[in-house]
């Protein structure tokens, strides 16, 4: 669903609104680029350190808002591109209740969950591979 659908979204209602404004520096624009830097910190905290707990906090505090911002934004400049965008929200509030049912339904060895603030993983380090020798 995602790269069929998500994807293609994001691309179209993207070049209607470089197409009404005539540039890539806009609002509408730098608020759909945070939207991307959130998701993609939230995938590192998700995916890569498995910081459960937060992740659950990320996606509904960072996620989710960025992206009804960012469709806002696109809907300022262009009715259609900022519909579009909004589309997307179906799709990541349904993606929050997942996540939130993940950390919820799958405790620690110990019986407790993730916590929702943020601590040093301990299942994973992320590291920079550039700075790093190995």
């Amino acid at each position: 669903m995602w790269l069929l659908i998500i994807g293609p979204l994001r691309a179209y209602s993207s070049a209607l609104v470089v197409t009404t404004t005539g540039t890539f520096f806009n609002p509408a624009i730098m608020s759909f680029i945070f939207h991307l830097t959130c998701g993609d910190i939230w995938n590192t905290i998700n995916n890569t350190e498995k910081r459960y707990g937060m992740s659950v906090v990320g996606v509904l505090l960072g996620v989710v808002p960025s992206a009804a911002f960012a469709a806002y934004q696109y809907y300022a400049v262009d009715p259609l591109a900022g519909k579009l965008l909004g589309g997307t929200l179906l799709w990541l509030c349904t993606a929050s209740g997942l996540i939130t049912d993940t950390w919820r339904l799958n405790p620690r060895d110990d019986g407790t969950r993730d916590p929702l603030y943020p601590v040093k993983g301990t299942k994973s380090k992320t590291e920079f591979g550039w700075f790093g020798s190995k």
